[in-house]
Parts: structure tokens; C-alpha cells; sequence
């Protein structure tokens, strides 16, 4: 597989979660879109809907490392008089070179009325033809739905003569300001066909402390579609949670929840284009439908 596209199993695979799932509900690792969960119960990775489904065509030029910027925002209804949340975050991606792709999203979020900004920061590096890693590291400035630190590694390997059977281990930490924290283990498998797909599974098993909760989620995903054309992305998250923060004056333990997001990005001209995403969330204290929608930009 060319570097783009492992550094997306990357992103799809290791359990490593960006702000947006840092402290939030909990995802698959295949989804992790702005403004779209609450706890750390099973951090997850970045969003799939930038995955390959099969090898991009080539870009000779300034265009041929992977680099990108996003711009977007969203909104969501919560239920149980809850209040709405919304969003906005800028994103990016910067590969220098054949071995290594740093990512980055900077996100405001607005939620359980607290508002809050997180950023998060993630070095992927390829070790060599079979095996590649990924460490993560994410700050917040305020907000309860946010944890305040947020460390993370993830080893993955590729499998099979043509390295197209992904799979991964990864560890992920989360110091919450509630006065809980989270240890993420994080085992999973994704497939790359030969046409434009990807299927993705695996389990986020979570220890909240104090009271050493555990819980444990599920999570899988379908891709369809390519670099620089289109991806469409279906992916559900269904188990149990550990710590829900929900504001300053509440926090929930060990419950069942589920997660269904639909994704799709569209490359409008040769070097940007357009994202969408709709999701929704059902848990056991309340529920929560919206989306966001993106604006972005391939870099030189």
C-alpha cells in the first residue's frame, strides 16, 4: 500500500482519539468527526471518511505528499433538557516525507452549557515495509465533556502478500477534570479490497478510576469510494460506557449506549471539495441527533 493510504489505516485503526472523542461517547474508532460524542469510555481515532478505500491514483508534483487542511463546524439536539451543542474546529494534515505524517485539529465545542477548546496532535511514522505506529497527544482549555490531557500510542502491522489485512494495538490515557481517568486497550482489524473497500472492526475495552469501572465497545465501519474522488462512510459503536460527564454536576457510570454515523466527502475540484456527516446517539441518559459540515483544502 502506498504511505497515504497506510497512514489512514493509521488513522481508521489505532485506538488513539483526537479531541473530539477525548471525552465524549464513545465511537468507533472509524468515526471521529467534530462535535460528535460525550466520554472517554473508548477513545477511537481519527475520521475514516479520509481513509482508502483503495489505492489513490498517483499525484506527481506538489500535490503528491498528503496534505490538507479542513474548516467546518456542527450542531447537534440533545434530549432530556440537555441543551443543543455546537462547534466549530480547523484540522490538518502535513506528511514530510515518505516515513512520517503529523496530524492536527484545533475544536471549540459548546455543550451541557460550558463551552470549551481542545487540541490535539499526532506523529505517524512508518517503521518499515510491514510495520507502522502512531503517538498522540491532546490538551483542552475548559469544559467537563473535554478531558484535560489526553496520551496515546498505537502499533499496527499489515498482513497478507499484498499488506492489505491491517491490524492494531493501541493504548490511550485520558486525565479527566471530574476527577476520573481512562486506560483505553484497543484491538482491531481493517481489510482493503481490491475495488473501493474498506471494511473495519474491533474493541475498545475501557478501566474508569476511581471504582475501577470497566466497559467495553464494539465498533465497526464500511468505506467506500477513494482519495481524491469520493468516501462514503457507515460506521456504528454500541456497548457499555464508563463515566459519562454531563456538566459540572453530573457524571453517569456503566451504562449502555450506541452510535450510527453516515459520512461523506466529496472532491469537488482537483484539490478541494466538500464534507458531511449525520449521526446519532442513544444512550441510556439521553439522546443526541445532528452533523457538521466541512470545507477542505489539498496542500502543495
Amino acid at each position: 500500500m502506498k504511505l497515504k493510504q497506510q497512514h489512514y489505516a493509521l488513522l481508521l485503526a489505532s485506538v488513539l482519539s483526537s479531541p473530539l472523542v477525548m471525552a465524549e461517547d464513545a465511537m468507533p474508532a472509524a468515526e471521529a468527526t467534530p462535535a460528535a460524542a460525550e466520554t472517554a469510555a473508548a477513545p477511537a481515532a481519527a475520521a475514516p471518511e479520509v481513509a482508502e478505500a483503495a489505492v489513490a491514483p498517483e499525484v506527481a508534483g506538489p500535490y503528491s505528499m498528503s496534505r490538507s487542511i479542513e474548516v467546518g463546524g456542527g450542531g447537534h439536539h440533545v434530549s432530556g433538557g440537555n441543551g443543543d451543542w455546537n462547534s466549530a474546529f480547523v484540522s490538518g494534515v502535513w506528511q514530510t516525507d515518505t516515513a512520517n505524517v503529523f496530524d492536527w485539529i484545533v475544536q471549540n465545542d459548546h455543550r451541557f452549557g460550558e463551552s470549551g477548546t481542545a487540541f490535539n496532535g499526532g506523529w505517524n511514522h512508518d517503521i518499515n515495509q510491514d510495520w507502522f505506529g502512531r503517538l498522540e497527544f491532546g490538551k483542552s482549555s475548559a469544559g467537563t465533556f473535554w478531558a484535560d490531557k489526553h496520551y496515546g500510542a498505537a502499533i499496527n502491522r499489515k498482513w497478507l502478500a499484498d499488506r492489505n489485512l491491517v491490524s492494531t494495538f493501541g493504548f490511550a490515557y485520558n486525565d479527566n477534570r471530574q476527577g476520573y481517568s481512562d486506560r483505553v486497550y484497543t484491538v482491531g482489524l481493517i481489510y482493503y479490497f481490491d475495488g473501493p473497500w474498506v471494511v473495519e472492526g474491533g474493541i475498545h475495552r475501557n478501566l474508569s478510576n476511581p471504582g475501577s469501572v470497566i466497559s467495553t465497545q464494539g465498533y465497526g465501519a464500511v468505506t467506500y469510494g477513494r482519495d481524491r474522488w469520493r468516501q462514503i462512510v457507515l460506521s456504528v459503536n454500541s456497548g457499555s460506557e464508563g463515566y459519562m460527564p454531563v456538566g459540572n454536576s453530573a457524571s453517569q457510570q456503566i451504562f449502555d449506549s450506541q452510535y450510527y454515523s453516515l459520512g461523506w466527502k466529496e472532491w469537488i475540484g482537483p484539490h478541494w471539495g466538500v464534507h458531511a456527516t449525520v449521526d446519532y446517539y442513544h444512550g441510556t441518559y439521553y439522546q443526541r441527533s445532528g452533523g457538521s459540515a466541512s470545507v477542505f483544502w489539498d496542500l502543495p
